[in-house]
């Protein structure tokens, strides 16, 4: 990896901005004219992708706030790869370089100043509203920020856990959160929860593509996702301890909000637009309480296009890198993992094994239903099977599954609380049907057709100004 997108631009927001303008004006678009943040930022980024554009997007006039907003920022593989320091290579080679990384986390470093405290408003000054938070969908409940990344600190081992949750605006002080059953953030506040103690929770808003990656690596709760980030970015994230709660945020984010999360009070939140493409149900879900608002003197505003590639691709693709090297473990002629787009990369896993004995892909399927609970279908083919494909897994599924032998089911287990197909989604139930799938050549398996010598065919010497398409 070369590190363009780590040097000599600033590891920040801006910073990636800056080298995107400079290397790569290609993946960003800045409009000017003013932009209404109720369906009209949604509106415009929604019909950018129907004619296949997915380029980051800065609206600089937005209705209603003197604040720019960045949006779509991790809409395209191509900015993550640039966001680790690649300039070329395919999704393999990404993952490749990004284990490589996270394997190697880097400690936080302690500072005293910050820009991202060069504001800071408590009391009567605090109004979330300044920001120009957005109304997603049709049917959404009103304005949700999306972007946040929620750090938190685990009481009993001191450890900080960061997690993206939606925070639905009730007041400019109040804020709504959901967080899911699966979340490591859950277990953290439920253990304020049932000390009658309120939880601290810090909403860190605007950062390099490669914070938020590692940021949200698949991990056990018990790692650090400060370090993991630092991993990541190459370098370690500076810390400054919050002004009203015991928390240490990146000194160079953009907006932080201060929270304390209320024992035992609740309130309607939702319906929102989620990641699956419907919309999660009204809860009673914990409420936020403002305690301060910090950010720099002329702060960018992120956020995340829900059930869209922006938020999709960021927390999606780097799942595979924890569910290989689990699947290792139960199978250790594991090739390669991936999840398909086709699955909204999150319900569905595609695993390349070298196949040796009968018994070994539904091995691999299972340790990948541990590692990952929101995985509902694995779908296990032979190595030689491009899982990158979707035509080429369902081929295997089509010519190599018995589906009385090759087909297992889980049902009742562990899911993604906002999964449409759960056992009771109006209710936002995280019960859920797995299915393993062992799409392998069996041993009594027929020869398949092939050709000899394709490979070392030129068709540019046969078909004048070929180029392969």
């Amino acid at each position: 990896m070369d590190g363009l997108s780590n040097q000599p631009y600033t590891p920040d927001l801006r910073g990636y901005i800056e080298f995107l303008e400079m290397e790569h004006p290609e993946e960003i678009i800045r409009i000017t004219k003013e932009v209404d943040p109720k369906f009209g930022v949604t509106g415009i980024l929604d019909k950018l992708e129907k004619d296949g554009h997915f380029e980051a997007v800065i609206f600089e006039n937005v209705k209603g706030s003197d604040v720019p907003l960045v949006a779509n920022m991790h809409g395209s593989f191509g900015r993550l790869k640039y966001a680790i320091g690649m300039e070329e290579g395919d999704e393999k080679a990404f993952l490749r370089n990004y284990a490589a990384l996270e394997a190697n986390p880097i400690e936080p470093v302690k500072v005293d100043n910050a820009p991202v405290q060069e504001i800071v408003k408590t009391g009567d000054d605090i109004d979330v509203e300044e920001f120009p938070i957005c109304t997603y969908h049709e049917l959404d409940a009103g304005k949700f920020i999306t972007a946040g990344l929620g750090l938190m600190r685990d009481p009993d081992t001191g450890i900080d856990n960061i997690g993206i949750y939606r925070h639905q605006v009730h007041s400019r002080n109040e804020l709504g959160v959901q967080l899911s059953e699966t979340a490591d953030g859950n277990v953290i506040w439920k253990k304020y929860e049932e000390r009658g103690e309120p939880c601290p929770i810090a909403i860190v808003i605007g950062h390099h593509p490669a914070f938020f990656l590692g940021s949200l690596s698949y991990t056990p709760i018990d790692s650090n996702e400060l370090h993991i980030a630092g991993g990541i970015l190459q370098r370690p994230v500076p810390l400054v301890p919050c002004k009203t709660i015991p928390l240490d945020v990146p000194a160079d984010a953009e907006i932080v909000i201060e929270c304390m999360i209320r024992p035992k009070e609740r309130r309607p939140e939702a319906p929102f637009g989620e990641f699956p493409g419907t919309y999660g149900p009204e809860r009673m879900n914990p409420v936020l309480e403002i305690t301060a608002i910090t950010h720099r003197k002329n702060p960018m505003y992120q956020n995340a296009f829900v059930g869209h590639p922006d938020n999709l691709l960021l927390s999606g693709v780097i799942r595979s890198t924890a569910i290989e090297e689990t699947v290792k473990i139960a199978c250790g002629t594991v090739t390669g993992v991936h999840m398909p787009r086709s699955g909204r990369f999150r319900f569905v896993c595609y695993i390349a094994i070298n196949r040796k004995i009968e018994g070994e892909a539904k091995a691999a399927a299972m340790a990948a239903f541990v590692t990952d609970p929101f995985l509902k279908y694995v779908v296990v083919v032979d190595h030689d099977v491009d899982i990158t494909s979707d035509t080429e897994v369902m081929h295997a599924i089509a010519t190599r599954v018995r589906a009385d032998r090759d087909i297992f089911m889980v049902p009742y287990a562990k899911g993604s609380p906002l999964d449409p197909a759960s056992y009771d989604p109006e209710g936002g139930s995280h019960l859920v049907t797995k299915m393993g799938v062992d799409a392998t050549r069996k041993d009594n398996y027929p020869a398949e057709i092939s050709i000899p010598g394709t490979s070392d065919i030129d068709l540019a010497d046969f078909i004048d100004g070929y180029k392969k398409p």
